[in-house]
Order: structure tokens, then C-alpha cells, then sequence
């Protein structure tokens, strides 16, 4: 357990330093592009983000859970080869089918009366490959214990690097003169920096990579089939942003993307847990230990409670100074960020539920309990936007939040007798009642 606290700690540091990277670079992406550009800015990005969890089939998933509970057993050395080979021999074919799937999504929207422009189109499909690698190559890293590797590149060299261009643009603005254009240009710097990054790893692996044998991968392929549509319910927030988008006008698109990246700072401590809890609990459900697991759940959510409480309070009080610093006309997207806030600290509160139902053979039951609250909330958004505009947007969003912890929270009680969430802090007798 100290060596996991240790770890998180180690993990935070970096995430603090990546939160405080991520929103300047979204800040003076606003400020390059203007608001126009930065709405459709924000529909390009939410697609590609959609299209590289498509395209990682839940290989980074199902790469956490199958290489950490194979940790310390040297006769499965082939194993571990043969499906990291074929991670990215998915991930290749699958980014093919997913810029397919884009000019199909437009054919169907000229069809549907619905304008969805090219260019919105290129920019997400130059996001996908990047996107899906460096989810790739880190969820590898971190299984063969390598933390700092894992997330340096992507957390801080490539928000940094983002940052630093966008101060450029603003000088030159020829450097980023249209949403197009800045997709590509954070889109290749992503790219090369992964690039570098999967060449450290094989170094650093080179005597298992380089093996040879003859095993199978011993991974069932409807569990990486369930892994994936996992990993794509995990998209919900970016899946609320575009399906809001057609009601929406650029500038009221890019405020409410504005309010998301600010809200999302409170899923900043579960991201930092995520990133060591899922190989621990990958490892203590192979091995039977649930009171381990039931510690480990109670110590994380004492440790996420505090900082996502003083975060919230923080968002709520300082709203339209915050949205005011990518656009002074975003201000008025102050109520969306309160409920959005309110979204991510319910579901914060929950705890590492999501790392804990697909580390455990929660995979159905995970996607099941996702398509009910995501499908919930994503069908208020066309009935409330309308209305509500970007308010109706988050309500939407809000909804599938609290639906999802409840239930989440309510599986791991009922079938591994673990609670991540802060209820696990009450007293037994106080949870009894």
C-alpha cells in the first residue's frame, strides 16, 4: 500500500503540473483561433478524441489488465510479446476504419438534411492516430511499471510544447490561422513525441520484444471486444459536446467547450489514482485478496475527497473569471460550468469505479450501466438544448454523471464487496442504517 500511496503521489505531481499545462492550452488556443474558430476547434477535437477510442479497441484497457496480472511470470514472456505486437496492429487497422467511418458519417448527415463540414471531419481524423497511440504506448509503459516515462511525454512535453506554439500564434498568427490548421499542427507534435516515446520503451524492453517463441496470446477475443465498447462508454463527455453541437452556434459550441475543460480539472485526483490503482487492482482480483482491495478502495477515496471538494468550491466561486480567460464573451456560460462542475464532483466522489469494474471482469456490466445513464442523458440533450441552450447541454450531461456513480458504486458493493466511493468512509454501523 505505500508503495501505491507513493505512486500516487509521484502520479498527482504530474497531473498537477499537466491540469495547470492543459488549461493554458486550451486558454491560448481560444485566444489564437478567436471564438468562431475555437468552436469549431472544439467539435474537431471531441470527434477525434471519440475516433482514437474507437480506433484503441480497448487495447490500452485490456493492455493494464492482462500485462499486470502477468507480472513476475517469466514463462508467459511470449504472452506479453505477441499481444503487445497485436495492439498495434488493431490499432493501425481500426484507425483506417475510423477515418472510413467519418466521410460515411458525412454521406449520412447530407442525407439526414444535417451539415457536417469537411473540414471538421479532417481535423478530428488527424487527431485519431496520435491520440490512440500515446493512450497505447502509456497503458504499456505503466504495465511494465515505468510511471514517469508513461506520462511525461503526452502530460507535459506535448501540452507544453501546444502551449508554446500558441503564444507563437498569437505573435505570428499565420502559424495557426484557422481551427484546421492548429489540429494539425498539435496533432503531428503529438505524433513525433510518441514516436520517441514507444522508441524509449522498446530500448527498454528489448530483450522481451525481441524474443522469440511460439505461444498464443492467451487473451479471449470477446473480452476484448467488451473492453472496447468499455473504453468508448468512457467518451461520454465528448459524445455530449457533439451531439450538442448541431443545436448549437460556433461561439456558444466554443463556450460550452471552454466550461468543459475547466470542470474537467476535477477529474484531475481520479485521473492521478486511475493511473497506479489499475494495475493493483488487476493484480489483488487475480490473486482472491477482496479485503486488500476493500483498503486499498477506502484509503483512495479518503484521498480523493479533499481535492475534489476544495476543486469544486474553487470552479463555483471564481465561474466567469475562468471562462473569461479564453473569451470575455464566454462569461455567460457561468450556470452550464456550476452544473458541469456539480457533474464531475458526483462522479469524482464515486471513486476509481470505472478502473475497478473493467480490472475486475466487470467489462459487461460496466458497458451495460453506461448505456443506460450515457444513453439517458445524451437523449436529453436534443429536447433540452433547444430550450436551455449550453445549460440544457450540461443537465444532460449531469444526469448520465449521477445515474452512472449510483449504479456503479452500487455493482462493486453487490458483486466484490469493494466501495471506492466516500461512502466507504462512513462508519459500518452509520451504512447499516
Amino acid at each position: 500500500m505505500r508503495g501505491l500511496l507513493l505512486d500516487s503521489v509521484h502520479s498527482a505531481v504530474i497531473k498537477v503540473v499537466s491540469a495547470g499545462l492543459t488549461f493554458l492550452m486550451f486558454v491560448y488556443l481560444a485566444r489564437a483561433l478567436g471564438p468562431e474558430e475555437y468552436g469549431v476547434f472544439g467539435t474537431m477535437f471531441s470527434l477525434g478524441t471519440l475516433g482514437a477510442m474507437a480506433a484503441l479497441c480497448g487495447q490500452h484497457t485490456l493492455s493494464l489488465k492482462v500485462l499486470s496480472s502477468m507480472e513476475g511470470e517469466p514463462d508467459r514472456e511470449a504472452t506479453r510479446r505477441r499481444f503487445i505486437i497485436r495492439s498495434y496492429a488493431i490499432i493501425a487497422i481500426a484507425t483506417v476504419a475510423c477515418i472510413a467511418g467519418l466521410l460515411l458519417a458525412r454521406k449520412v448527415a447530407e442525407w439526414a438534411g444535417i451539415e457536417l463540414r469537411l473540414s471538421v471531419l479532417m481535423g478530428a481524423a488527424v487527431f485519431i492516430l496520435p491520440f490512440a497511440l500515446s493512450d497505447l504506448v502509456a497503458a504499456h509503459m505503466r504495465a511494465f511499471g515505468m510511471l514517469s516515462p508513461a506520462l511525461l511525454p503526452r502530460d507535459i512535453l506535448w501540452r507544453g510544447g501546444v502551449t508554446l506554439l500558441c503564444l507563437a500564434a498569437l505573435v505570428y498568427p499565420w502559424l495557426m490561422p484557422s481551427a484546421l490548421t492548429a489540429m494539425v499542427v498539435i496533432s503531428g507534435l503529438l505524433l513525433v513525441i510518441i514516436g520517441v516515446q514507444a522508441g524509449y520503451f522498446v530500448r527498454a524492453n528489448l530483450p522481451l520484444l525481441s524474443g522469440q517463441g511460439t505461444e498464443r496470446a492467451e487473451t479471449p477475443r470477446q473480452l476484448s471486444v467488451w473492453m472496447w465498447i468499455a473504453s468508448m462508454a468512457m467518451m461520454g463527455a465528448n459524445l455530449n459536446i457533439v451531439v450538442a453541437s448541431p443545436f448549437l452556434s460556433n461561439d456558444q459550441i466554443g463556450a460550452y467547450f471552454a466550461a468543459h475543460k475547466i470542470s474537467q480539472l476535477l477529474l484531475l485526483p481520479v485521473m492521478a489514482i486511475n493511473v497506479v490503482a489499475a494495475p493493483t487492482f488487476a493484480r489483488l482480483h487475480n490473486q482472491g485478496k477482496a479485503p486488500e482491495l476493500q483498503d486499498v478502495g477506502r484509503k483512495l477515496a479518503l484521498i480523493l475527497a479533499v481535492p475534489l471538494i476544495l476543486g469544486a468550491a474553487m470552479v463555483q466561486s471564481l465561474a466567469p473569471e475562468l471562462l473569461g480567460l479564453f473569451d470575455s464573451a464566454y462569461a455567460v456560460a457561468a450556470p452550464a460550468l456550476l452544473i458541469l462542475t456539480m457533474s464531475f464532483l458526483f462522479f469524482g466522489l464515486g471513486g476509481p469505479t470505472q478502473q475497478l469494474m473493467l480490472m475486475a471482469g466487470g467489462e459487461r456490466d460496466y458497458v451495460r450501466l453506461t448505456f443506460i445513464s450515457d444513453g439517458i442523458g445524451l437523449a436529453l440533450v436534443p429536447v433540452l438544448v433547444p430550450h436551455f441552450g449550453i445549460v440544457g447541454a450540461a443537465l444532460g450531461l449531469l444526469t448520465s454523471r449521477v445515474l452512472f456513480t449510483i449504479m456503479a458504486v452500487l455493482w462493486c458493493r453487490a458483486r466484490l464487496q469493494v466501495d471506492t466511493s466516500i461512502l466507504s468512509l462512513m462508519p459500518r454501523s452509520v451504512m447499516r442504517r
